[in-house]
């Protein structure tokens, strides 16, 4: 019995790298302890997986040592360790988007089966990564990302350490898994360089931003029978946060922002084309009326059954979220401009501080009209206002449409009238009934 868990296991792990199939994995089945080293990991995998917007895309992943630990007998409760020591990520720009992400490794290796014990054992895999280096070649600038002492671990729907089974919820109903999973680090560096000869001016500007502890919590929405991720939810959270910056850094960061916009701009339409025939296709929205008249859930209330308790943590569409806690940000003029024989005019040199409390951000990629936002992560009462209007204008838009001629987003189009010469060839016997 042993034997055939760990023949599942290690067929899903060694998915994720490029020529190592289960039988070259070095695995005690009785320790249920294995090194490896030198390995490459498979790129298209690892894309899917984080499911990266397509203006990016990964082109190398190597590992130098790789050690893991199963514990046969405690599967359910306590998940696989995987230790890395040092991992170097390279990835770049696409001035084109590139195709989409493809399905999820675990459903790749499930074969589109459901998600079972071999998919849940594999999901719940816990990581140490010592250092990881992510490089970023850009078209403008080349960027670095440094990250120490990272770890991933599933924690259950209130982000707290638990029992393996209870960092997931099923509905069977809907046919529908939650998880929840959490990386933390210690250190991240933050280094991005101007392109030489791109622009003189920001050539010898660095840009440089060094963090204390961070983690990103991760909320992911899958499909019981082939394991596809329906929604996903990301939130970046970091402590308080430093930055200083000069007057000619500040320019780098507005230019490479911009040398990133357009490509940017083409794959959020590439994603709007993709999206366009699932969502005419989708059940139709509630209507507006019942948003604002029918009265919110109480939030003291307990779930009594698993569809409410499923409910409570649901996620709802797709968002991504960053919240700092306190942010220093100093301005000030870059001293290395100015003569140091000569003292500077009046009015020259300056500095500006700000500080910002409690700062987030929160965007709603895919999130169509007339939905409602109660799921929101900072509801208020003045959205409904918003959402009244915006629906009188979706209503008013929809019935000016079907008015000119144009069926409803959920019309079906009668059969004669999709083929009317069939119809006439019916009249006269030319085919039959």
């Amino acid at each position: 019995m042993a034997g055939i868990i760990k023949k599942q296991i290690l067929k899903h792990l060694s998915r994720f790298t490029k020529n190592l199939s289960p039988d070259k994995i070095n695995l005690s089945t009785l320790k249920g302890e294995g090194q490896l080293s030198n390995l490459e990991l498979d790129e298209e995998v690892l894309q899917n997986m984080l499911d990266l917007p397509t203006w990016l895309a990964v082109t190398r992943v190597y590992c130098n040592k790789a050690a893991i630990r199963i514990q046969w007998t405690k599967l359910k409760t306590s998940p696989i360790c995987l230790f890395l020591d040092k991992v170097e990520v390279e990835m770049r720009t696409c001035e084109e988007p590139r195709p989409p992400n493809g399905p999820s490794p675990i459903a790749i290796t499930a074969g589109q089966s459901e998600y079972g014990f071999a998919e849940k054992v594999v999901e719940g895999m816990s990581v140490r990564i010592n250092s990881i280096t992510i490089k970023v070649q850009a078209r403008a600038f080349h960027a670095s990302f440094e990250l120490w002492q990272l770890q991933g671990n599933s924690l259950n729907p209130k982000w707290q350490r638990s029992d393996l089974r209870y960092t997931r919820i099923t509905d069977p109903k809907r046919g529908e898994v939650l998880t929840f999973k959490e990386i933390n680090w210690q250190t991240l560096r933050i280094e991005a360089d101007a392109i030489a000869g791109d622009d003189h001016d920001l050539g010898s500007t660095p840009l440089r931003l060094i963090t204390n502890q961070g983690r990103l919590r991760i909320a992911l929405k899958r499909r019981i029978k082939d394991c596809n991720v329906l929604a996903s939810k990301l939130l970046f959270i970091l402590d308080d946060l430093l930055w200083v910056l000069t007057d000619s850094q500040l320019k780098a960061i507005i230019h490479y922002a911009k040398s990133l916009s357009e490509a940017m701009e083409k794959s959020a339409l590439q994603r709007k084309s993709m999206t366009a025939e699932s969502l005419q296709t989708a059940p139709p929205s509630p209507g507006l009326h019942s948003l604002w008249t029918e009265p919110p859930p109480p939030p003291t209330s307990l779930p009594n059954n698993l569809s409410q308790y499923f409910e409570l943590f649901d996620v709802k569409e797709s968002s991504y979220h960053t919240f700092i806690s306190r942010l220093d940000l100093h301005i000030c003029n870059d001293s290395s401009s100015v003569d140091e024989d000569e003292p500077p005019p009046p009015g020259v040199q300056g500095a500006m501080q700000l500080t910002f409390r409690k700062l987030g951000f929160d965007y709603y990629p895919v999130h169509r009209p007339a939905d409602g936002c109660r799921h929101w992560e900072r509801h208020s009462g003045a959205m409904e206002a918003q959402a009244q209007w915006a629906g009188k204008l979706l209503q008013e838009y929809q019935r000016r449409a079907e008015a000119s001629g144009f069926p409803g987003p959920h019309t079906e189009v009668p059969q004669q009238t999709k083929d009317p010469l069939r119809r006439q060839l019916k009249m006269n016997g030319l085919v039959p009934r």
